[in-house]
């Protein structure tokens, strides 16, 4: 019996040894880094203005396993008598990604049939959207980022559309310590 109870402690040291191991191993090797930084975090204010609208602190933050785009403002400032009353509103952010073509990666429309959508005289909130990351988005530097821009569309009563790309550039860049 006391040969057995001693296989057994050296049972549960060896098991309790394992557990803690396994929780210990991934904390010292430490949070994953971005491909071409080494960095553990990266996050970008954009903002830009066309004849007609201005955005204002576009937000990009990036992980080596996320990324989050939005939250910033979109502001008409053009002659509000030039704005009518409209039935459809809707934008779209897109990157460009090196030489290639852009990609869409956040849009928002809204409609109404029947009555008119008020335009805030102040500014608009930009919806945000968070995800992982794909291959592309680590691969993206800050000049890519610059190369973006959103579409802004509007149609009115009369049923005409308008429609406005606003060049964005990356004014703010932060990022944890390499």
């Amino acid at each position: 019996m006391g040969k057995r109870w001693y296989i057994v402690v050296i049972v549960l040291l060896l098991a309790s040894n394992g557990v803690t191991l396994g929780l210990l191993i991934p904390r010292l090797s430490g949070p994953a880094k971005l491909p071409d930084s080494g960095k553990e975090w990266e996050a970008f204010t954009l903002n830009g203005q066309s004849k007609y609208w201005q955005v204002e602190d576009f937000k990009i933050i990036r992980t080596a396993s996320g990324i989050f785009r939005g939250n910033g403002s979109l502001r008409y400032i053009g002659d509000p008598d030039h704005f009518k009353p409209y039935d459809y509103f809707g934008y779209a952010f897109f990157e460009r990604p090196g030489e290639g073509s852009p990609k869409p990666v956040l849009s928002y429309a809204e409609t109404s049939k029947g009555r008119s959508i008020d335009i805030p005289s102040a500014a608009w909130h930009i919806s945000s959207i968070k995800g992982t990351v794909s291959d592309w988005e680590l691969a993206e530097s800050q000049a890519d980022l610059s190369r973006s821009h959103m579409e802004v569309s509007w149609k009115d009563n009369g049923g005409m559309l308008h429609q406005e790309l606003i060049p964005m550039s990356v004014t703010e860049a932060y990022s944890s310590m390499e």
